[in-house]
């Protein structure tokens, strides 16, 4: 077996570093929440659409699809779910006919509060082995990596894709 290309700086070799542990931390967050939200048909994907609601309000199915960068269809099968368990609902959008927008339900609203309080109870009661200056310094790199990424070679990543 070849070994896996790696990046010829220094400066790509700690960037890749960032981006494997920030993946890894993904994971491990996803199962802690999987875990402590007694809902098993609440995915990680649904709850990241009910928290792109209440963060973002009302959006077109188009709209979130883009801002997950995933197939309208798969935040379509998402919805229709968040609509049949009452935590989501379409509404007319004044802005197209046939694209109606997304909203949070009183009870969406309601479920998602619940599941964040108990997300911030688990992480209040995490040890403190970073102080608030480290994780915001922490924060600001994310950000500026993400913000990296996304303004990147997107030619590149859509000849990938087909």
């Amino acid at each position: 077996m070849q070994p896996l290309p790696l990046p010829r700086t220094l400066r790509g070799a700690a960037l890749m570093a960032v981006i494997e542990e920030a993946a890894a931390l993904h994971l491990r967050a996803n199962a802690v929440v999987e875990h402590l939200h007694s809902r098993p048909e609440l995915t990680n994907a649904c709850r990241g659409v009910l928290r792109d609601l209440a963060r973002l309000g009302p959006r077109t199915v188009p709209q979130l699809a883009r801002r997950r960068e995933c197939s309208r269809q798969h935040v379509q099968v998402l919805v229709n779910r968040l609509v049949a368990d009452g935590l989501a609902e379409l509404v007319p959008n004044p802005d197209h006919r046939r694209s109606p927008l997304v909203r949070l339900t009183p009870v969406g609203k309601d479920t998602l509060e619940a599941m964040w309080r108990r997300e911030a109870e688990v992480i209040d009661e995490l040890p403190p082995a970073l102080d608030v200056e480290e994780l915001e310094g922490t924060t600001r790199v994310l950000r500026e990596l993400r913000r990296l990424l996304e303004a990147g070679p997107r030619p590149v990543m859509k000849e990938n894709a087909q």
